[in-house]
């Protein structure tokens, strides 16, 4: 595949790299607590040592590919993935990958697979001539506006579907009974508690008409 093929995929993926680290440098708090509850060091020096890490690799990656950049960029995201595999396995239940920093993105598999996507990107455009961000944009002329302008809305569809896509996914919890099975069995739970609290009552010489327990009963219906 040819380095025009890959660099829009390539500079997305180092794009959001430096998006992301530059989070978490700032507000290092939510990254901290994800990194806290998977189990690693979770201080707000962890926390902005990522980001730096990923500013860096970001940069790197789009100003010299050909210098190691494309095949850092390679890297972290297989890092990251692993990360998220883990997350996946040993805490399914995480809040939040702290990936974002203060925008909770819960681990998923769509995540997943698009960190194993960027890495697939970075090494593949390692093989190719790799021009760095400045080179390729202007070898677009007036074409990289829209190009420019594209990559950022495919930047944030990313985002937004890592972020709510996981959400939306655990909310909906399809009922594993058909409606007529959770009726019957919800009347055969309350008729069998009914008829044991009047048994109770019963043995221990408590009338079912007693005005306490019962003040909607009529001395009648006793």
């Amino acid at each position: 595949m040819t380095s025009d093929a890959l660099a829009p995929i390539y500079f997305l993926a180092a794009g959001l790299l430096v998006l992301a680290g530059a989070t978490k440098i700032l507000r290092p708090d939510a990254t901290a607590q994800a990194l806290l509850d998977a189990g690693l060091l979770g201080t707000l020096g962890a926390a902005r040592t990522v980001g730096v890490v990923e500013v860096v690799v970001g940069a790197w990656a789009c100003c010299a590919p050909t210098a190691g950049g494309a095949v850092a960029l390679g890297a972290l995201y297989v890092l990251f993935a692993g990360y998220l595999g883990f997350l996946l396995v040993a805490r399914p239940d995480a809040g939040s990958c702290g990936c974002a920093g203060s925008t909770p993105i819960p681990p998923s598999r769509l995540h997943l697979a698009l960190n194993l996507a960027a890495a697939a990107a970075g090494f593949a455009y390692a093989t190719t001539s790799a021009p760095s961000v400045a080179t390729w944009t202007a070898s677009l002329g007036w074409a990289a506006v829209p190009v420019v302008f594209g990559l950022v809305v495919a930047g944030w569809l990313a985002a937004v579907a890592v972020t709510a896509a996981p959400a939306a996914f655990r909310a909906w919890t399809p009922d594993e009974h058909p409606p007529h099975e959770r009726a019957a069995h919800d009347h055969a739970l309350h008729g069998h508690d009914h008829g044991t609290t009047d048994r109770e009552l019963a043995e221990a010489g408590i009338a079912r008409g007693h005005a306490s327990l019962w003040p909607n009963t009529k001395p009648e219906d006793v």
